[in-house]
């Protein structure tokens, strides 16, 4: 009934009964420590005590704010607010004494009742605060209704690692009521075996947690989940608290660092659900952005590909730096048309211009460019799935290469400041189609950087982004929803992963740098991708955050390398030297630079191949540019060709 009453209060009310309760309680306490030393009768009676309780009352009335008593909630009561209320209470004594001794000498004040008055005051004021904070923390912590009195779902949790932001998790939970009870703490340092932080204790090691959940279930708290409560940790630290709880069906989260966060308001800790990025440990690279502000306020940006999984992101970021125009172009008009609303949503004040087109369609880009001459060009419209270039080669070859030299040309066309294009890490030492496409028009990218002055034309080289669209990553998820099995072309297979976020904001650091850059001209910017992970690592981890258990719940199988796969992938090929550029994430690439003529007619004879359906043709000219994929593929030409016949025996 209390809390519905008090609920019925007008928000500022509370503090208001804060202020009465203060000055009652110093009333109450001047009146008993007056009455014991004078005998109750005796002091109710006589004026001359009432005036020394009423000037007491109303000199701690005046005082009280001085210490901001009822500045902060009593909900969040501390040992703070208990000194704050000791330093009052002396004060307001001394104050209160020394004036009465100057006016009146001490008459009808004995010593005693100033002493007295000072405990009674001291409890009087902190121990209501700290039962309220204890009523809202425990009091009513089983019942768990909300506020038209449903229960709500309740979540068995567990907190690993005896922490501040367990410290303080635990207090909000208390605090906040939103359904969480709290089972109990593991850690796995020796010294905090048997502790406890605010009741809740401390019941064993990580490896115990099995155990744990077993005696849980018994008492008819199955445990739901795992909350990682520790600020930093590293990634393999975070997969073995994974691998513990995932056997165990508890979903395992993670706390922010919320011991840094300053006031945290009212509003309940928010834990967040542990990523794929958390276990591969893929930290993302910061950089200055000054560069990138330079290059793209208050001028108008085109971008290619716009409303694919890189281009989306890109024009997110580029729209923060306030640009004058964004030109829009993308081949699917679903895609267009979201990434739109999502400028519409976002970045009202930015002018947006969408354009469907293909970059395969030349005489459109060139007439798109001429008409809104954008300054700054992104080019990340592109095929990128392997298999699917590999058996759909001239429509990857139009795309990816001449497209991306429809795109380039249209730059120079429009005396552009600059042109960036989107490469991959499968342009190094290519196998397969894809790879070489994107490695000529990599070429193409760097003989017009070093063939003229006036547009600048780089290239940034990355691996595979988390979540893309037709990634690993979307395809494993899927597969899981199913129950599995997730599929795997081979047990050794690696790749380079990014989280798209950053490897946007890393091609505009590249581009940013690059114009300010200019002995780094006909060389190309590659992303420091870290180290490559294990495919079937990826597999094992999404398994894991589902909640499951690898080969036992959920099967991985291994299908074999798809036509033109590499088992792994390289970020710089041969005869390419790396370099720094000084920023970090960024390197560069200085490999050898192609003759522009001997590109454009190569490029013209392929265009004249793909026009007449020739996919032989168009592919051997495509080796002549590509020299590495011409070898490779007679060297994967000699490996699948049939044996001859051994010549038989003569009788």
């Amino acid at each position: 009934m209390l809390p519905r009453l008090l609920s019925l209060l007008p928000r500022g009310s509370f503090r208001s009964l804060g202020i009465v309760h203060d000055v009652l309680i110093a009333a109450i306490a001047i009146s008993l420590s007056l009455g014991l030393a004078f005998g109750f009768r005796i002091t109710f009676n006589n004026w001359q005590i009432w005036s020394l309780i009423v000037a007491f009352t109303a000199l701690s009335a005046a005082m009280f704010p001085l210490f901001s008593l009822n500045s902060g909630a009593w909900r969040y009561a501390s040992l703070l607010d208990v000194l704050s209320i000791v330093k009052a209470v002396t004060a307001i004594n001394v104050v209160f004494l020394a004036g009465h001794f100057i006016l009146f000498r001490g008459l009808y004040l004995p010593r005693s009742s100033l002493v007295m008055t000072w405990f009674i005051m001291i409890v009087g004021l902190g121990g209501p605060r700290l039962a309220y904070r204890l009523w809202k923390e425990r009091g009513l912590s089983a019942r768990f209704f909300d506020t038209s009195g449903i229960r709500v779902p309740v979540e068995n949790v567990v907190i690993y690692g005896f922490t501040d932001n367990a410290d303080l998790f635990i207090r909000d939970a208390r605090r906040s009521h939103h359904g969480v009870h709290i089972v109990g703490l593991v850690d796995d340092k020796a010294k905090n075996q048997g502790r406890q932080l605010h009741g809740v204790k401390v019941l064993g090691a990580l490896a115990d947690l099995p155990e744990i959940a077993r005696r849980a279930e018994l008492g008819a708290t199955p445990i739901n989940q795992l909350i990682v409560a520790k600020a930093q940790v590293p990634p393999a630290e975070l997969a073995a608290v994974v691998e513990v709880a995932a056997p165990l069906k508890i979903a395992v989260k993670r706390l922010p660092d919320i011991s840094r966060a300053g006031d945290l308001g009212e509003a309940p800790i928010e834990v967040l659900p542990v990523s794929l990025e958390d276990l591969l440990g893929r930290r993302e690279i910061r950089l200055d952005i000054d560069e990138v502000a330079r290059l793209i306020e208050g001028r108008c940006i085109a971008v290619t590909g716009a409303g694919g999984s890189i281009g989306s992101e890109l024009v997110a970021q580029i729209a923060s730096f306030k640009p004058k125009r964004l030109v829009l172009i993308d081949a699917g008009e679903f895609n267009l048309y979201s990434i739109g609303r999502r400028m519409a949503d976002q970045h009202p004040g930015v002018e947006t211009v969408e354009r469907v087109a293909d970059v395969r369609q030349r005489a459109r880009i060139m007439a798109i460019f001429d008409e809104w001459k954008p300054e700054v060009i992104f080019h990340a419209a592109a095929l990128k799935h392997v298999p699917i270039v590999e058996e759909n080669p001239l429509e990857g070859i139009e795309t990816n290469l001449l497209g991306s030299r429809n795109v380039a040309d249209a730059a120079l066309g429009c005396g552009a400041l600059a042109f960036v294009m989107v490469s991959t890490d499968k342009a190094v030492n290519p196998t397969n189609v894809m790879g070489a496409t994107k490695r000529a028009a990599e070429a193409y990218c760097q003989a017009l950087d070093l063939g003229q002055a006036g547009t600048r034309f780089m290239t940034v080289r990355f691996g595979n982004v988390m979540g893309s669209a037709g990634s690993v990553i979307p395809l494993f998820q899927n597969q899981l929803s199913r129950g599995g099995p997730l599929t795997v072309t081979d047990p050794d297979i690696t790749r380079f992963f990014m989280t798209i976020p950053e490897a946007s904001r890393l091609i505009l650091h590249a581009a940013g740098h690059g114009i300010a850059d200019r002995a780094a001209e006909g060389q190309i910017f590659v992303l420091d991708m870290g180290e490559p992970i294990r495919i079937t690592e990826l597999a094992e981890r999404l398994i894991q955050l589902a909640g499951l258990r690898p080969y036992k719940d959920i099967r991985i199988e291994y299908t074999g390398l798809r036509k033109g796969e590499k088992l792994y992938e390289e970020l710089f090929g041969e005869g390419e030297t790396r370099e720094d550029t000084g920023l970090p994430g960024l390197l560069i690439a200085r490999s050898r630079v192609s003759d522009v003529a001997f590109l454009r007619a190569r490029f013209e004879a392929i265009a004249e191949a793909i026009a007449a359906g020739d996919a032989p043709a168009a592919v051997a000219l495509l080796s002549d540019v590509v020299p590495e994929f011409g070898r490779a593929r007679l060297s994967n030409a000699a490996l699948i060709s049939p044996a001859l016949p051994a010549p038989r025996p003569e009788a």
